[in-house]
């Protein structure tokens, strides 16, 4: 499987991967090092070209997606680049320093699953793939009016405090930790805990008002994590 970082491709005959979970800052993140040679080119230059794609593909700032393994994606910042280039014979070495705030790795697949709710208490079954519980993004359009939705995985529940009249759509979005109405950030008017989707299966339940006309169509979206 060939080691990515954004539009870098690393050789795997040339590339070694060192990942370990630690604290910082209060919190738990994925530190990483990547150390490899740069062989085969014809000039200095052109070693010092793919030394710098390398240097360019994560920033100390933003984040970029690192794979290690197929179908799985990290996101990472860098923290320290050494480089060095040798004249004779050509060659270019290096070692890259990256950490995920995030330490979880996620799948590059996305699921979706249609769910079609006529009542208050209506359910359904998921189950992730991974090692870890997926975080959700629940988009409820509704077909009747809704008062004070909420969805459950059994232990978290997100209750949206407010009305979602018929052909509008709510959002609650687990990856974000926001919830938007027809795209406004309706966050300060919700409570409670992003429901999620656990390995060994989660079934999601969706509850309103009695006042409420129940009808709703829904989309649970979500992706395989690991440790």
């Amino acid at each position: 499987m060939a080691i990515t970082l954004g539009t870098v491709t690393f050789d795997e005959r040339h590339t070694t991967v060192q990942e370990k979970h630690e604290e910082t800052g209060g919190r738990d993140a994925r530190k990483i090092a990547i150390t490899g040679m740069i062989l085969g080119e014809a000039s200095v230059e052109a070693i010092e070209a793919r030394l710098d794609s390398i240097l360019d593909a994560a920033s100390e700032s933003g984040l970029a997606a690192l794979s290690l393994r197929p179908g799985r994606r990290l996101w990472v910042r860098r923290m320290a680049f050494s480089r060095e280039v040798a004249h004779g014979p050509l060659a270019g070495s290096f070692t890259l320093q990256l950490e995920a705030p995030d330490p979880f790795e996620e799948s590059l697949a996305v699921h979706e699953t249609d769910w079609a709710i006529t009542a208050s208490g209506d359910m359904i079954e998921l189950a992730a793939s991974g090692n870890a519980a997926s975080r959700t993004v629940i988009e409820i359009t509704a077909t009747g009016r809704l008062v004070n939705p909420s969805v459950s995985d059994g232990s978290a529940t997100l209750v949206y405090e407010g009305i979602v009249e018929a052909g509008h759509t709510l959002v609650m979005d687990g990856v974000q930790s926001r919830v938007l109405l027809d795209g406004e950030d309706v966050t300060p008017y919700t409570s409670g805990t992003f429901p999620r989707i656990a390995p060994e299966g989660t079934i999601l339940t969706y509850r309103d008002d009695a006042s409420s006309a129940h009808a709703c169509e829904a989309v649970v979206s979500y992706r395989d994590r690991w440790w």
